[in-house]
């Protein structure tokens, strides 16, 4: 129980270690000391462990030197939901998306919305109204 605890512990420290081609191999032999384990929550593990297989054997991958990760969207998603809570709700979409784009890049201009950006560069006469 604690012994098995222990070797899977090592075993994934191992995987961690392990070159490219021997992390599916790994991987399998940790599913199956999962499963062959007594304790309810490892094969509860080992069950989420072959749902996920794809995409923990994908973390694995080395590209120019870096592993792959999705941090820097989910920083910026999760930078756009703490604007959002902090407005407590924006009534105006419009003023809501240039806040966010504004926060993104602080040195682009954006205006409310293109129609009052056209409206103010032209100088056209409105109907009814007099000179």
């Amino acid at each position: 129980t604690e012994d098995d605890l222990k070797d899977t512990e090592e075993s994934l420290k191992k995987t961690k270690k392990t070159k490219a081609e021997l992390h599916n191999e790994r991987l399998d032999d940790i599913i199956e000391a999962m499963r062959n384990s007594q304790i309810n929550e490892f094969n509860r593990c080992a069950n989420t462990l072959e749902k996920w297989k794809e995409e923990i054997l994908n973390s694995f991958v080395w590209f120019d030197g870096r592993r792959f990760s999705n941090g820097v969207i989910e920083g910026k998603n999760n930078y756009i939901k703490k604007i959002l809570n902090n407005a407590n709700g924006f009534r105006n979409f419009e003023r809501a998306r240039n806040k966010i784009m504004y926060s993104q890049n602080k040195y682009e201009r954006y205006s409310l919305s293109e129609y009052r950006t056209k409206k103010k560069k032209t100088n056209k006469k409105k109907k009814g109204t007099k000179k």
